[in-house]
C-alpha cells in the first residue's frame, strides 16, 4: 500500500542527473551490454556445473551493468548472481565470501540488497544468509560503502 500519491524520489533532480551521467560513462551500447551479460551467463553456468562457486561469482560480479536503460541487463545479471547464491551450499558461503576482494564483496552486497528489495523474485532467506557472511567479512564499512554509492545494480 502506497502512502504517497506522488513519488518524490522521481523529483530529485540530482538523482536523475547522476543516472544520466552514469549512462554516458559507458562506451558500450545497450545491445553490447546485453550481449556481454549473455556471454557471462554461459561462463557462469558452466562454472556452477563444475561446482566452482568462487569462479562463477567472480565472473558474475565482474563489470556489472550500471546506468539508465539497462534494466533488462541489470535484471539478468542479478538473476545470475542469485543462481550462484542458491547453488552454493550454506557451509561453503564463508569460504566463497572470504576469497572475494573488497570491491567484489561490495558489488555482491549491492546484488543482495537488490534481491531483498524484490522478495517476490528472490529467496530472501538465502540472501540474508549471504548478507550475514558478507557483513562478517567486510564489516560495517562494506555496508556503508554500498548504501552511499549511487551506482546501483
Amino acid at each position: 500500500m502506497a502512502h504517497r500519491k506522488l513519488e518524490v524520489d522521481n523529483l530529485d533532480a540530482e538523482q536523475q542527473q547522476m543516472a544520466e551521467q552514469l549512462q554516458y560513462l559507458s562506451t558500450r551500447s545497450h545491445d553490447e551490454v546485453a550481449a556481454m551479460v549473455d556471454q557471462k551467463s554461459a561462463a557462469v553456468r558452466a562454472a556452477i556445473t563444475r561446482g566452482s562457486s568462487v569462479e562463477a561469482l567472480e565472473k558474475a560480479l565482474a563489470d556489472p551493468p550500471y546506468g539508465r536503460g539497462l534494466e533488462a541487463a541489470q535484471s539478468a545479471n542479478a538473476q545470475l548472481v542469485s543462481e550462484i547464491m542458491m547453488a552454493t551450499r550454506a557451509q561453503d558461503i564463508g569460504g566463497v565470501v572470504g576469497s572475494l576482494s573488497e570491491d567484489q564483496r561490495d558489488v555482491l552486497l549491492k546484488y543482495i540488497y537488490h534481491g531483498l528489495a524484490r522478495p517476490a523474485e528472490f529467496n530472501c532467506g538465502v540472501l540474508l544468509g549471504w548478507h550475514e557472511r558478507v557483513a562478517e567479512s567486510g564489516g560495517l564499512g562494506s555496508i556503508v560503502r554500498v548504501m552511499s554509492d549511487r551506482k546501483t545494480v
